[in-house]
């Protein structure tokens, strides 16, 4: 953006909000072994009928399943890249949990209401099946003031700096990792959708030295 010759403006972007997103290499069948094993505990029987559960959001511990590491090891390199760049120090990164999901169409069970993750300080979402049809993930401007006066947005179109909420196509091979506390949604998906989500959270010192608010976890 070009500012008027007659001012010398520079911007600053106070606390910003920083979503990343990063793309994982399958190997032969990793991709297939993924889907195959959410989809497998998405099944129970009942009644001597299988029955499909849309989800496996029960196993919340894919992350310890060894067919799951690659991706693991995935995420854990990006996650320290993101610690980085935010300029923190830590000791280790842990994923405190890790499931799946499937979104299906016409169901019960075809998107995700706002939410966020609890007692986490980094989560995130990959994508094992998806297509230009399945629903992306959205999500909302944190700062609830900015929205009470807000003039209108030129030729009707948002950006990174006047949006209210901001949206992520889900891209089979992509995941997106974003902090815990951001508020996201699913919308309603027109193609069945696989995808992978976990917690992170730093083990280390917590808050400032020699403060009340100092702790070590």
């Amino acid at each position: 953006m070009e500012y008027s010759d007659m001012v010398n403006l520079e911007r600053f972007d106070a606390f910003p909000t920083c979503i990343y997103r990063f793309k994982h290499n399958f190997e032969n069948n990793q991709r297939k072994d993924m889907i195959d094993l959410i989809v497998s505990e998405s099944i129970i029987e009942k009644d001597n009928r299988k029955l499909k559960r849309l989800g496996s959001q029960e196993n919340n511990q894919l992350h310890k399943n060894s067919v799951f590491k690659p991706l693991v090891d995935s995420i854990l390199d990006s996650s320290h890249d993101v610690m980085e760049d935010l300029g923190y120090v830590y000791d280790s990164l842990q994923i405190t949990n890790m499931w799946g999901n499937i979104l299906k169409p016409n169901s019960s069970r075809s998107a995700h209401h706002p939410h966020t993750h609890s007692n986490n300080f980094l989560s995130g979402t990959f994508y094992l099946q998806s297509s230009s049809k399945t629903s992306p993930i959205i999500f909302f401007d944190p700062r609830p003031q900015s929205s009470i006066m807000r003039p209108r947005k030129k030729d009707g179109l948002g950006n990174n700096l006047n949006a209210d909420q901001m949206s992520f196509d889900s891209q089979t091979g992509y995941g997106v990792i974003f902090p815990s506390w951001l508020q996201h949604w699913v919308p309603q998906t027109n193609e069945e959708r696989i995808s992978v989500a976990w917690n992170i959270l730093p083990r280390g010192e917590y808050g400032e030295p020699n403060t009340l608010q100092n702790a070590h976890i």
